[in-house]
């Protein structure tokens, strides 16, 4: 059964009605491998849109959901391209302007010895082994790749968050991704769980569920586990790095993107009960939300308490008449675009972000109603300074 915590837009109403094909397949691979009926469940956020991995779309997976399911035989679907993604906030200790910043940024960002510092204190050394870190065109600080980006904001004291400069970074480790064949958890040829995979297929709605079992499951969970805490170090170094003494304190830490449980996956989605940041749209203010717990986004998993929050405000398509639709295994259509297996969704052509364009009032709004659906407090706002991201250096208020 779907929780609906939408806010069901034209956008979220087509995905909704392709979930309830992913929560079927689950379903039936659950009782499949138990060999007794079980259940699964998709919990649909506010920010509920278009994935930026075509892969991930095609194996029924999209951003802003957290996926359950029951099972007495652990198994994973792997094309929800597990890694563990997350927001980091760090304050300033004194104000500085955007040239400084930008100065000090580009310094870490073009230090390989600052990156190979930290892959060498802090990946295991099994790891290590098994990759070839020397190998700058696959391991580096990916701060400016996909919808990764690094932001320097400022709060003026509103709703209460004390008044400075923040650096913001949104990012997932590179270190576990398609180039690691040993311990990587993307989907790719030749990796550690590759043929192992198994498929359920569903003829009627042309679509399917690629999943592990067993020990390979285990071990993919316990990987997906080790990162919820290496991802966070990650982000901590690279922050600490850039700051270096002006570094005041940590504000977030939190992941929006990994296992809460050995058979649950959040794509897009806080779990922890902690504050977290609820990200816009390039140029907008970013909002820090105080979670309110035992609301109806608040519940036991797998006999972990959880909250599901919403971690930005997700990307639509670009008009209210677009749809999304399976042609065959191999091929999505959205809107007007067709995506193969690998393929990549341009955010920002293909589809937008849904706060895009929007003045400071009409995201006012926007935020509050994201509320409504999973209760919060807002205890600030951070306006963006400067923004790095894959599409360029993006200066939103310059030095008088």
């Amino acid at each position: 059964m779907i929780k609906n915590l939408s806010l069901n837009d034209c956008t979220q109403e087509n995905i909704i009605e392709h979930l309830k094909n992913t929560e079927k397949l689950l379903k039936t691979v659950a009782t499949k491998l138990s060999k007794e009926e079980k259940d699964a469940k998709i919990y649909v956020m506010p920010d509920l849109g278009i994935a930026q991995n075509a892969t991930r779309m095609l194996g029924g997976f999209y951003t802003g959901a957290c996926y359950t399911w029951d099972t007495d035989v652990p198994f994973i679907p792997v094309d929800a391209t597990v890694n563990v993604c997350g927001t980091a906030i760090y304050k300033l200790n004194k104000s500085i302007s955007n040239e400084e910043f930008i100065k000090r940024l580009n310094k870490v960002l073009n230090d390989r010895k600052s990156y190979l510092d930290f892959v060498n204190a802090h990946l295991p050394l099994e790891v290590l082994k098994t990759i070839d870190i020397n190998d700058a065109s696959k391991y580096y600080w990916n701060y400016t790749n996909g919808n990764h980006f690094i932001i320097f904001a400022e709060s003026d004291g509103e709703y209460g968050l004390e008044k400075g400069q923040y650096m913001i970074v949104h990012a997932s480790a590179i270190e576990f991704k398609k180039d690691n064949l040993e311990f990587g958890l993307y989907p790719v040829k030749g990796n550690w769980y590759y043929d192992d995979i198994k498929t359920e297929y569903d003829e009627d709605s042309k679509r399917y569920l690629r999943y592990i079992t067993g020990e390979k499951a285990k071990r993919f969970y316990d990987i997906a586990t080790y990162l919820k805490d290496f991802n966070k170090i990650r982000n901590s170094y690279f922050c600490k790095a850039v700051l270096g003494d002006l570094l005041q304190k940590e504000v977030i830490n939190i992941s929006h993107y990994g296992m809460p449980t050995n058979n649950s996956i959040c794509i897009g989605s806080q779990w922890e009960q902690l504050d977290y940041a609820l990200l816009t749209a390039p140029g907008n203010a970013i909002y820090l939300v105080h979670p309110k717990l035992n609301l109806n986004n608040t519940f036991a998993l797998d006999n972990i308490n959880i909250t599901l929050t919403p971690h930005g405000c997700g990307v639509k398509m670009n008009n209210s008449a677009d749809k999304i639709e399976y042609l065959d295994k191999n091929t999505l259509k959205v809107g007007n675009n067709i995506f193969s297996l690998g393929n990549s969704v341009n955010i920002g052509i293909d589809v937008s972000v849904r706060t895009n364009g929007m003045n400071e009032e009409e995201l006012d709004t926007y935020i509050l109603n994201i509320l409504k659906q999973c209760p919060g407090t807002v205890y600030g706002k951070l306006k963006q300074r400067y923004a790095k991201t894959k599409s360029g250096d993006f200066e939103f208020i310059k030095e008088n």
